[in-house]
C-alpha cells in the first residue's frame, strides 16, 4: 500500500514539474528557491544578486550548481575541443627572431645551428652585430699588432681598425649567407669594442630596431656573464634588456608602435660555465634548454670557416663543435647541441614533451651512447689549410 502511494505522488509531481516547464515557470520560482541557474548566455552580473557584493544570493561563486566554469567543463564536448584545437588560429605562425650579439663571431658560434633550424622551418631571423669587433681576436689588430715594438700612431691605427671592420662585415654576410639569413636581416650598430659601457644611444638604436622588426623571440648574452664586469658579451646583453623594455613604450621621434618580446633566451656560453675564475664561479645559473644541431652542424662549421680574420676557420671551427657543442650534446644524450637559459618560464596548453626526449626514452644505453657518438667530418677550407 505504502508503494502504491509513493509511486502516485511520484507521478503527480513530474507532471506537475512538466506543467510548469509548458507554462515557461521555472522550478526555482515554483518551489521559491534563491539559487540561481546559470546558462551558457549568462552575462557576469548574473553571479551576484541584487547586491553588488554578490549576497543576493544563496550560492556561492565556485559551488557545482552555480559556476558557469563547472558547468561547463562538466558538459564539455570533446568533438568541440578537438575542432577548437585544428581552426587556423591555433596554428603556430612563422617565428620572428632577433639574434643580438657583441661581436661579429658571437651570433654564430653560440647559435648558428638554432638558426638555421629556423631559417629552414620558415621564421624569419635577423642579426645584430653590436661593435666592429676589430680589436677581437683579429689577426692584424690583436696578433700582430700584439707582437710589433711599436703601435702605429692614432690615425693610421684608426684607418686599420676601419679596414678590419669591413673585413668582418664580409665574413660575416658570408657567415649569415651559409646558415640562410639574408643580407638584408644583418644589422651592424657599428660600436667600438674598445670599452663597452652601457649607454642610452646604443640601447635607444635596439630598441628602434625592435619595434621595427618586431620580434617575437630575442637570442642574446647573459646579462652577468663573467659577473657583468669588464664583459662586453655582458654589456651587450644588459643593453638588448634594457632595449627590449624599453621596446614596449613609446620613443619621441619614433613613429613605429611599441612593441613587446614574447620571450628571450641567453646564449649558454659563459653563462652557465665551468669555473675558469672567481667571476665565473659565482650565480648558479643553468641552461635549460637545449636544441638538437647534430643535422646542420656541418653548416655551422662552414659559417666558421668564413671568419678567417677572427681565427676561427679550419681547425678552431672543428675543434670547437667538438668541446662546445658536442659537450652540450653529450649531456642531452645527442652528437651536437647548443644551450640556453631561457628568461621566463613558459605557458603551454599540453605539456611540452619533445619527440627527442620521447626516443631517447626507448633506447638502450649502448643504443644512446651509439646515436651520441657520431662524429661531424667537414673537410678544412683550402684557404686555411696549414
Amino acid at each position: 500500500m505504502r508503494t502504491a502511494i509513493l509511486v502516485i505522488a511520484t507521478v503527480i509531481a513530474a507532471v506537475w514539474l512538466f506543467g510548469c516547464y509548458i507554462q515557461g515557470d521555472s522550478p526555482e520560482a515554483a518551489f521559491g528557491s534563491n539559487t540561481r541557474v546559470l546558462s551558457a548566455n549568462s552575462s557576469p552580473s548574473d553571479l551576484h544578486g541584487p547586491n553588488e557584493g554578490g549576497g543576493g544570493s544563496d550560492a556561492e561563486v565556485g559551488d557545482a550548481d552555480s559556476d558557469p566554469a563547472f558547468e561547463a567543463a562538466r558538459t564539455n564536448d570533446p568533438a568541440l575541443e578537438r575542432a577548437r584545437a585544428e581552426t587556423p588560429a591555433s596554428k603556430s605562425k612563422p617565428l620572428r627572431i632577433l639574434v643580438i650579439g657583441a661581436h661579429p663571431a658571437d651570433i654564430f658560434d653560440q647559435s648558428g645551428g638554432t638558426m638555421a633550424h629556423h631559417v629552414q622551418r620558415g621564421d624569419w631571423v635577423g642579426c645584430v652585430v653590436v661593435t666592429h669587433g676589430s680589436r677581437v681576436h683579429d689577426k692584424v689588430v690583436s696578433d700582430e699588432m700584439f707582437r710589433r715594438e711599436e703601435i702605429p700612431d692614432a690615425a693610421e691605427l684608426e684607418r686599420i681598425i676601419l679596414e678590419r671592420a669591413e673585413v668582418k662585415t664580409k665574413e660575416i654576410l658570408r657567415a649569415c649567407a651559409i646558415l640562410g639569413v639574408r643580407s638584408e636581416d644583418v644589422y651592424f650598430l657599428g660600436a667600438d669594442d674598445a670599452i663597452l659601457l652601457v649607454n642610452e644611444p646604443t640601447i635607444r638604436q635596439l630598441a628602434r630596431l625592435i619595434r621595427k622588426l618586431r620580434p617575437n623571440v630575442v637570442i642574446t648574452h647573459f646579462p652577468l656573464e663573467d659577473a657583468g664586469i669588464a664583459s662586453q658579451h655582458a654589456t651587450a646583453g644588459q643593453m638588448a634588456m634594457h632595449a627590449i623594455n624599453f621596446a614596449g613604450s613609446v620613443d619621441p621621434g619614433d613613429k613605429t608602435p611599441p612593441h613587446k618580446v614574447t620571450q628571450v633566451f641567453f646564449f649558454g656560453i659563459g653563462a652557465a660555465a665551468t669555473r675558469t675564475d672567481l667571476w665565473s664561479s659565482r650565480g648558479g645559473f643553468h641552461n635549460d634548454i637545449f636544441i638538437d644541431i647534430t643535422d646542420v652542424a656541418a653548416k655551422k662549421v662552414a659559417s666558421l670557416d668564413a671568419l678567417v680574420s677572427q681565427g676561427y676557420g679550419g681547425a678552431y671551427a672543428r675543434k670547437r663543435i667538438e668541446f662546445s657543442d658536442g659537450a652540450f650534446g653529450s649531456r642531452v644524450k645527442v652528437p651536437y647541441a647548443e644551450g640556453f637559459i631561457s628568461l621566463k618560464s613558459t605557458t603551454h596548453y599540453f605539456l611540452p614533451v619533445s619527440e627527442i626526449d620521447l626516443a631517447h626514452s626507448k633506447s638502450s644505453d649502448h643504443e644512446s651512447i651509439s646515436r651520441s657518438s657520431f662524429r661531424v667530418d667537414v673537410p678544412p677550407p683550402r684557404e686555411v689549410e696549414r
